[in-house]
C-alpha cells in the first residue's frame, strides 16, 4: 500500500490544478479525513465486493458515506498497485458479501474450517 502514495499524490496534485481558479464555493462535500491505508483498503474491498461498505464502515468506525466517497476517489490507484493487491483484484468478486459482523465471523469461520480441516 505504501508504494501507491506517491501515486496519490501525483493524482491529487493533477486535480488541485484542474480545479485552480474555479469557483470552490460548495465543492467541498463535506466528508471526513481517512489516511492512506484505510483509503486503499476500501478501495479494494469495494473493488473486491468482499463486504459491504457499511460493515467496512463499522469496523472501522467510520460513516459509509465518507467510505464511499473515499473509496471511489481511490480506485485510480489501484491501476498502479503491487502485484499482491493486482492478483487480489483478479480474482472473481463475491456476489453476495457479508453485510453483518456475524455474517462475516461465519464466512471466517467457514473458510478456517476449510484450510484446516481437521480442526473442529
Amino acid at each position: 500500500m505504501e508504494e501507491l502514495e506517491p501515486c496519490r499524490r501525483i493524482l491529487a496534485e493533477a486535480e488541485r490544478e484542474k480545479r485552480k481558479g474555479v469557483n470552490r464555493r460548495g465543492y467541498n462535500p463535506g466528508f471526513g479525513f481517512l489516511d492512506h491505508r484505510h483509503r486503499v483498503l476500501a478501495a479494494v474491498l469495494n473493488r473486491r465486493n468482499t463486504v459491504t461498505l457499511t460493515l467496512t464502515a463499522r469496523l472501522l468506525g467510520r460513516d459509509r458515506n465518507t467510505l464511499s466517497y473515499h473509496a471511489h476517489r481511490t480506485m485510480p490507484l489501484l491501476a498502479f498497485a503491487a502485484p499482491d493487491i493486482a492478483a487480489a483484484l483478479a480474482r472473481p468478486r463475491l456476489t453476495h458479501p457479508p453485510r453483518s459482523i456475524e455474517a462475516l465471523q461465519s464466512v471466517i469461520a467457514d473458510h478456517e474450517s476449510s484450510i484446516n480441516p481437521g480442526s473442529n
